[in-house]
């Protein structure tokens, strides 16, 4: 029995190690090949239509839900989700360099093609990503262990992007504005190939290479699973407050990409922007990783998420102040509203995730988790839509004031949500 501890020893160990660094690469690639931000900000420096870069974070969302829902089935080896795992990140990584080498001799149709279906196949990669790897860290990754990893793997990697940003942004810069902020898709590229890489590197011990993983129950049908959902999710007044809180937190956790519109307006052309813009975003996420956590744990799920809207709603006041004032041509200045935006945006998917865990039963969790989803998605769609097209037939600054409105009525009904359950 010894020699079999001693022989496993190792090998958990270096899963333990391998896991971590793959989780936290992953994360940095995340960060840099960002569809909030770096994906319309490259897409608009190719000179696409505007309309278009708002709908490419719900594609990505669309599709992830998609992966979800029908791919979840085929997940029960380990084998087969540790494949689930390494392989989207390597499909990811190859899909994002043949954006960066060809985007730049297209012509206006075929970017937007190109970037749209980009956005689908990172939806679906990060869907079967997130079903693979809560799998492997279900068996491979000790209980104790689990928390404490995926927290620190968001703070690390956060850290980490920023050094990133700032150690590469002077390389590749060129004439062009596509040019000059190319260098963060590449390392994003490369952060994605690495994770794969690393992820391939884990070693399945023999027992979780012979026992299939738990089976579901019975197979999801999307249309079944949403009827279910409606069926239960209406019975409870508390849940039926709470989708209508979730459908109007789309105006906080799809923001961003019409921040990016606006930004791209002022900042396309300045050396170094992008990278700026990222460091923001990254830094956001840091401290949002530190703070939600710290008010979840200590006070209640509830003030993260109405917290989080009013930030997103300040950062959207910030940016028509700076603008009307002119100080939105600083580059660091309208960072400081990415971060802001980056900063409640992560409130608020923390929070409307963990009180939906923490309302409901095990038993009617991924029911109400799917209704929540898919009618959240479908909201997102036709507001990108709508913002989209305001942005492009208007001007870029409407949006952002249409945030300020919505981001503000986020906040308050956020406040009318039933009291966490003790």
């Amino acid at each position: 029995m010894a020699d079999t501890y001693s022989q496993k020893q190792p090998s958990e160990g270096r899963n333990y190690f391998l896991i971590f660094w793959s989780g936290a690469l992953a994360t940095i690639g995340g960060q840099l090949i960002n569809p909030n931000l770096v994906l319309p900000f490259l897409y608009l420096a190719l000179g696409a239509p505007t309309f278009f870069a708002g709908m490419l974070l719900p594609f990505v969302t669309g599709s992830r839900l998609v992966a979800e829902i029908f791919v979840a089935p085929f997940i029960n080896r380990a084998t087969r989700a540790k494949l689930a795992v390494y392989a989207p990140n390597l499909l990811t990584a190859a899909v994002l360099a043949a954006v960066a080498l060809f985007s730049t001799k297209l012509p206006g149709v075929m970017i937007v093609l190109l970037f749209l279906t980009t956005a689908m196949v990172l939806g679906l990669c990060q869907g079967i990503t997130s079903l693979g790897t809560s799998q492997i860290y279900g068996i491979s990754v000790p209980e104790a262990k689990r928390n404490r990893m995926v927290f620190a793997q968001a703070t690390i990697s956060g850290v980490l992007a920023i050094i990133v940003v700032l150690i590469t942004r002077d390389l590749l810069s060129g004439d062009q504005p596509m040019q000059r902020h190319i260098v963060v898709l590449w390392c994003g590229v490369i952060a994605m190939f690495a994770a794969g890489v690393a992820f391939a590197g884990v070693r399945l011990l023999e027992d979780e290479q012979r026992a299939p993983l738990p089976e579901p129950k019975k197979k999801p049908k999307p249309l079944t699973e949403l009827a279910t959902g409606f069926k239960t999710g209406m019975a409870y007044p508390w849940y039926r407050k709470f989708l209508s809180a979730r459908l109007i937190f789309v105006s906080v956790e799809l923001a961003m990409p019409f921040y990016t519109i606006h930004a791209a307006t002022l900042h396309m052309g300045t050396k170094h922007s992008l990278s700026y813009f990222v460091i923001g975003a990254s830094l956001g996420m840091v401290i949002g990783s530190l703070l939600w956590g710290w008010l979840s744990d200590r006070v209640s799920v509830k003030p993260v998420m109405w917290l989080g809207c009013m930030i997103a709603a300040i950062s959207a006041l910030m940016a028509l102040g700076f603008t009307f004032l002119g100080y939105a041509q600083n580059v660091w200045v309208y960072a400081l509203v990415i971060l802001l935006l980056s900063l409640g945006g992560n409130g608020v998917t923390y929070g409307r995730y963990l009180y939906l865990i923490q309302m409901s039963v095990e038993k009617e969790r991924p029911y109400l988790v799917a209704l929540g989803d898919v009618s959240a998605g479908l909201v997102g769609i036709v507001f990108a839509a709508i913002l989209g097209a305001v942005a492009h037939l208007h001007d870029p600054i409407t949006p952002i004031v249409v945030l300020v409105v919505l981001n503000t009525i986020a906040m308050l009904y956020a406040f009318r949500l039933p009291p966490v359950k003790s």
